[in-house]
């Protein structure tokens, strides 16, 4: 009986600014010596002596046939050959809220797991951005006296501070009905102690706040007049979004682009590529190094969180048939995850390394995008699922 050609899983890894395509093609092995495959402006064809299958490209993605070079086929991954993409302009990205929030505009601002409204108000006068995140870090550098700027900021009302991570507003702002404070203890933060710079654990009794619908963390309370509320915990649109349409998908889908966005963002304003990303307990969860954001990512249309090996059992009973792909904007990441003492040397390195920008986020939202990188390195083919220690991931943008 002649075989079938099983639903082949298609990676296309492009980078905008070369035009150039790195195309795996998996889920089928080398006893199938006399399948053909060519190259189109727009598709790609797999034909065996019993099948054809054609594979379309996005709209806006073509590639040129003549310029294939380095087949190889890679035992566990399947076909790999190195190409020349044309694309399309790339489609403006939207922003964070970080971008976006105006003062003297009106803004919806709800919980982003179950769409309660936080805030009275809806109208800053004024949004000011806070210092770099690690702006205090330096101050013993700039100045030969005690810190001059020790005291918090702390917003008035109709105020709203913008950090990396959260926004900052004043107590009078907030619906008192949609949150309430939870005192958190058994918490620890890092302080450096002595000359040695030595970081140690000490106590930390905080207030965090919470949904009164969902129970879900928002921020923290960070004085008696300020509350902190992190980026990835609100969903905030223009009040002209007809009646504050709630536009959100899946609470891991906002996540990541929540923070694709920010670290696009940070590195094309701070020039600052290495992330160590931090939980509001204290503890570090991952360490992230952006490696591009210009990637365009093209997959077949199955299961993105699925292992790219995995063998569909079901070939394709027609004789001939059509499958298409997916095209979504990505930052590529090299990641370490630091949970249960991992890559703890690393780790100590890079807190201690003025160059790596540090992100706090609600502990629960860490193991999130933990979860996220872990999908995504499991999604990709084996050969390129590490770079040297390092775990590879995408983060979407769209």
């Amino acid at each position: 009986m002649e075989a079938k050609i099983p639903p082949p899983r298609v990676y296309l890894e492009i980078r905008n600014s070369t035009q150039n395509g790195h195309l795996v093609l998996g889920n089928f092995t080398k006893d199938h010596s006399e399948l053909q495959i060519t190259l189109g402006l727009s598709s790609m064809c797999l034909q065996s002596p019993a099948q054809r299958l054609t594979i379309d490209l996005p709209a806006g993605v073509s590639v040129a046939p003549s310029s294939c070079r380095n087949l190889q086929y890679i035992a566990g991954d399947g076909l790999h050959m190195r190409l020349q993409v044309v694309t399309d302009c790339p489609k403006e990205l939207a922003p964070t809220v970080v971008r976006t929030l105006k003062a003297q505009v009106c803004y919806v601002f709800q919980c982003q797991s179950c769409g309660k409204t936080l805030l009275e108000t809806q109208m800053f006068r004024r949004v000011l951005p806070l210092p770099n995140g690690d702006w205090n870090d330096l101050v013993d550098h700039w100045c030969c006296h005690p810190n001059p700027f020790a005291r918090q900021f702390q917003p008035k009302l109709d105020e709203c501070f913008l950090g990396d991570t959260f926004l900052l507003v004043n107590v009078a702002s907030v619906d008192r009905a949609a949150v309430c404070e939870e005192r958190e203890s058994g918490s620890e933060i890092r302080q450096s102690v002595g000359d040695s710079g030595a970081q140690v654990k000490m106590p930390k009794d905080n207030k965090t706040v919470v949904c009164t619908r969902c129970r879900k963390m928002l921020g923290d309370k960070t004085s008696a007049d300020t509350i902190k509320f992190y980026i990835t915990e609100l969903l905030v649109q223009p009040l002209t979004n007809k009646a504050s349409e709630r536009q959100i998908n899946k609470r891991y889908l906002f996540v990541e682009r929540v923070f694709a966005g920010r670290l696009m963002e940070l590195s094309s304003t701070q020039s600052t590529f290495r992330f160590c990303i931090q939980g509001h307990d204290g503890n570090t969860y991952a360490l992230l190094w952006l490696l591009n954001s210009d990637t365009l990512l093209v997959r077949s249309h199955n299961d993105p969180c699925s292992d790219f090996t995995a063998i569909v059992n079901d070939t394709v009973k027609n004789k001939s048939s059509i499958q298409h792909c997916e095209a979504v904007n990505a930052v590529k990441i090299l990641y370490h995850p630091c949970l249960k003492g991992r890559n703890k040397i690393a780790q100590e390195k890079w807190e201690k390394n003025i160059g790596v920008h540090c992100m706090t986020f609600p502990a629960n939202t860490c193991l999130e995008l933990l979860f996220i990188l872990a999908s995504s390195t499991a999604s990709l083919p084996p050969s390129l699922q590490s770079m040297n220690t390092f775990k590879v991931a995408f983060l979407k943008l769209d």
